[in-house]
Order: C-alpha cells, then structure tokens, then sequence
C-alpha cells in the first residue's frame, strides 16, 4: 500500500504503466479539490484484506489515492482488519494522530489516514494518502 505512494506526482500515463492491474474508471468521481479518479485497481491487496483502489488526478498529476475494504464482514472481523493495519502503519510510519476511529500520518511528502467509512448498519475501512501540500501563510 504504502509502496505506492512513489507513485505520487506521476503522469496518468506513467501509473497506468507502473500498475498494470490499473483500468479505467467506469464513472469517474471528483473531489472537492478538483482531483477527478479515473483509474482503479478492482483488488489491492493489503495486510491480508481486500480493498478496491482509485487514483485521483489533478493537473495531469496522481494526487490521492483512496482504497476501500471490499466485504468488510461483520464488526470482529472489520476490528481485527483495522487492528492489522494500524500496527502495520506504525510501524512504518510511527505513532499516529489519532481522533476516534481514525488515524493519520505524515509520511515524507505523503498524508496518510486511516479510518471508518459507511453507513452504521454497513461499515467499512478506508485508507487515503495523498500529496503533501503545504500552504504559504497567506494564502489562507
């Protein structure tokens, strides 16, 4: 997962070549920021779990990466998967920032969160990471 985050900064053209199992979105979505997700990987792979990935671009630049646990199962199952993947993260990235069911890291030029997603009834894990951007006090 986090191996991936090289490829932050690359072209479409570059991570479609450097993921092979990259296909096009069906229906790309937008972010807030303007990042539109138009490729995918149907099954990354993660700390044993299954997560479906999109790359968001933004200026022809892969800015965020979004990966979502695919059948979570039941809330055992979903606490053991979260569990795995923060002692993973730690112990990658150190200790957390952490505010309930999520968690964050600063990683080089990297943001990471791990967190909930879903409906109560139906939830999920997510993992983001994205590209730092850091803000000149006067552009706030």
């Amino acid at each position: 997962m986090l191996e991936n985050a090289a490829l932050l900064g690359m072209s479409h053209e570059q991570v479609a070549a450097s993921l092979a199992e990259a296909q096009p979105v069906r229906t790309p979505r937008r972010l807030s920021s303007g990042a539109l997700g138009s490729l995918r990987v149907p099954d990354a792979l993660c700390e044993g779990a299954h997560f479906e990935q999109t790359l968001f671009f933004a200026h022809q630049k892969l800015t965020q990466m979004d990966l979502v646990l695919i059948s979570p199962g039941a809330e055992e199952a979903l606490g053991r998967i979260q569990a795995a993947l923060l002692q993973s993260l730690r112990a990658r990235l150190g200790p957390e920032l952490a505010a309930g069911d999520s968690a964050s890291w600063v990683s080089a030029d990297a943001d990471v969160m791990l967190f909930r997603s879903g409906r109560p009834e139906h939830p999920s894990l997510r993992v983001v990471i994205k590209q730092r951007q850091l803000v000149d006090a006067g552009e706030l």
